[in-house]
C-alpha cells in the first residue's frame, strides 16, 4: 500500500508535486535569465545554474504538508547542512548564491533572520542567538541535550561548522516566498513582457511543456539536465509570435538561387523533380519549382532560427496544403474525368500553387506555399499524376497516396 502523508494524501502525489515545482522554478529561473546563462536541474542542488555571470543554488521547498522553515524544522537545518557539506567537498562553488524558495507562503522567524543578515556583523550575531536559543548559554550548552534526536542530526551540524563557513553561506543567503501556485507566478512573469493578456495562458502551456520533454530528453540521454538562456529564448520568442496576431507578414529571408545552385538541384534528381517529369511539366515549371523549393526551405530554416515561426506551426501549416491538395484532387477527377493523367496532373499542379495558404496567422511570401507544396511532393505526401504512388517507389515500398 502506498503510504500515507500528514496532510491525508498519498506521498506519490506529494512527491510529483514537489518535482513539478523544481521544473515551475527551473522555467522561472530561464524567464529571469540574461544571454550566456544556464539553468540546471538537480546537478548542485534542486535547481541551480548562473544569473548574469553568478553562480546560485536552490533548494525548493513544496510545503504541501508543513511548514518547511518553520524554526524547528527538519528541512530547514538539512538545506543549510547540505550546503556547508556541498562547499566543504567542492560541490559548491566558492561565490555561489544561496537560495531556499518554498512555494507556500509560510513564515520562519529564523529563515527571515538569516535571510535580512547584509553583513558579517549581522550574520555573527545571528549565528550567536540562535546556538543560544538551540544549544543555551556557553561553555555548558546545557540545552543542546534536548534536541530532538532527528533534529539534532542537522542542527548541530549547522552550529558545530565554523563561524566562517557560517558566515559565508549566511551572507549569500536569501529567502523566496511563494504565493502557493508557482504557475501562477510565472505568468505574471509572461505577461510583464508585450505578450497580450490573451495569450499568457498558452504560452505559458507552450513553455512549460517544453521544458518538461527538453529535461526528460536529456536525463534520458544521460545528459546533465542543463538548458542555457540562449536556447530557451529562441523558443520563447518563437512561441511568442506563434500567438502573437500583431504582425500580419512573415518576412523572407530568401534569395533566388544561382545557376549553379539550380544544376547541382537538377543533378540530384529530386523526387519533386521526377513528380514534374511525369506529367511532362515544361522547363519553366520545372525551373520555378526548383526556385521557390529552394526558397521555402531557406524561409524554413530561418524562421525558425530566429524564432519568427513555432516548429509545430510548420506541421499544421504542411497538414493545411495537404487538406487543400485532397480538396483540388477531387474537383480536378471530376472535371478532367476521361482526360489524359498528364492533363489531370497539370490541372491539379497548377491549382494547388494558386493556393494562398497563412503560416501561424501571417502572410507568407509567393515563393512559399508553392515550395512547401514541391517539398511534399518530394516525400511523396502528395503528388501531381493520379498514378505516382504506383510508378514512384522509395526503398522498394510503393507510398499509400490515397
Amino acid at each position: 500500500m502506498t503510504k500515507k502523508s500528514n496532510a491525508g494524501s498519498t506521498s506519490a502525489p506529494g512527491q510529483f508535486y514537489g518535482y513539478g515545482i523544481q521544473e515551475a522554478r527551473f522555467l522561472h529561473h530561464l524567464l529571469r535569465s540574461q544571454p550566456g546563462d544556464t539553468v540546471a536541474l538537480e546537478c548542485i542542488d534542486d535547481v541551480s545554474g548562473t544569473l548574469n555571470g553568478e553562480k546560485y543554488a536552490e533548494q525548493v521547498k513544496s510545503g504541501l504538508a508543513h511548514n518547511p522553515i518553520s524554526d524547528r524544522s527538519i528541512d530547514l537545518w538539512k538545506t543549510f547542512a547540505n550546503w556547508l557539506n556541498g562547499r566543504r567537498s567542492g560541490k559548491i562553488p566558492a561565490g555561489t548564491k544561496f537560495i531556499l524558495y518554498v512555494a507556500q507562503p509560510y513564515r520562519g522567524k529564523i529563515a527571515q533572520r538569516l535571510g535580512d543578515c547584509e553583513s558579517k556583523q549581522d550574520a555573527k550575531a545571528a549565528i550567536a542567538e540562535i546556538r543560544k536559543e538551540f544549544w543555551g548559554d556557553a561553555p555548558e550548552f546545557a540545552k543542546r541535550a534536548s534536541i530532538p534526536e532527528k533534529l539534532a542530526k542537522q542542527v548541530n551540524v549547522v552550529l558545530r561548522a565554523s563561524e566562517r563557513a557560517l558566515v559565508d553561506i549566511i551572507q549569500a543567503f536569501s529567502l523566496e516566498r511563494g504565493i502557493g501556485a508557482p504557475y501562477d507566478e510565472i505568468a505574471a512573469e509572461v505577461a510583464a513582457a508585450p505578450v497580450g493578456a490573451e495569450n499568457v495562458e498558452q504560452i505559458l502551456h507552450q513553455l512549460a511543456g517544453w521544458i518538461h520533454i527538453t529535461i526528460f530528453d536529456l536525463i534520458q540521454k544521460g545528459l546533465p539536465a542543463v538548458v542555457s538562456r540562449d536556447e530557451f529564448h529562441t523558443e520563447y520568442v518563437a512561441v511568442v509570435r506563434k500567438f502573437d496576431r500583431s504582425d500580419t507578414i512573415l518576412p523572407t529571408f530568401a534569395t533566388p538561387p544561382k545557376a549553379q545552385d539550380l544544376e547541382a538541384e537538377l543533378l540530384l534528381d529530386q523526387m519533386y523533380l521526377r513528380q514534374l517529369s511525369l506529367i511532362g511539366a515544361e522547363q519553366d515549371t520545372i525551373y520555378d519549382a526548383m526556385n521557390t523549393f529552394l526558397m521555402a526551405a531557406v524561409d524554413r530554416t530561418e524562421w525558425a532560427k530566429r524564432g519568427y515561426v513555432h516548429r509545430s506551426s510548420f506541421t499544421e501549416y504542411e497538414a493545411a496544403l495537404k487538406r487543400i491538395w485532397n480538396s483540388k484532387k477531387t474537383a480536378v477527377r471530376v472535371e478532367m474525368r476521361g482526360k489524359p493523367p498528364e492533363d489531370f496532373g497539370t490541372v491539379l499542379l497548377s491549382s494547388c500553387l494558386e493556393a494562398n495558404v497563412l503560416l501561424q496567422g501571417k502572410t507568407v511570401s509567393s515563393h512559399f506555399t508553392p515550395g512547401s507544396f514541391h517539398k511534399l511532393a518530394n516525400t511523396l505526401d502528395v503528388g501531381w499524376h493520379p498514378d505516382f504512388a504506383k510508378i514512384l517507389k522509395v526503398s522498394g515500398d510503393i507510398v499509400d497516396a490515397a
